[in-house]
């Protein structure tokens, strides 16, 4: 059965090693820019704040990559995937892999939707 974002077990790890970088896949791009109309839609303000929550987000990440919890998935190009959720918007997830001195953004997807399904072709 699909895990919601509600179901993911986020932890906290004091591993203060920073990303030299981060990368965000097209498809995360996508992700942030089709939640972004879609929230602006009711409010173009709402749209700005997830933008920017986005991008917060993502700084966080680089800065503590370890802040995320580890996701378990069937895809095993993902392994290792982890996930934490979008600075002020707790509904959207941002799925992230850690590499060596790297963070890449893999999706960022609203929690209600079939995530294993939204993850299995990356």
């Amino acid at each position: 059965m699909p895990q919601s974002g509600a179901e993911f077990a986020a932890t906290s790890n004091s591993d203060c090693r920073m990303a030299n970088s981060l990368g965000i896949r097209p498809r995360a791009r996508l992700d942030v820019v089709a939640l972004g109309a879609y929230i602006g839609k009711n409010s173009a303000t709402a749209a700005n704040r997830f933008l920017d929550a986005c991008e917060g987000t993502f700084d966080s990440l680089k800065d503590s990559p370890k802040i995320g919890g580890f996701y378990p998935t069937k895809n095993h190009r993902l392994n290792g995937l982890r996930v934490l959720r979008v600075k002020g918007f707790p509904n959207h997830l941002a799925f992230y892999l850690e590499r060596h001195n790297s963070i890449e953004i893999v999706r960022v997807v609203h929690g209600a939707r079939d995530l294993e399904h939204a993850l299995q072709d990356e």
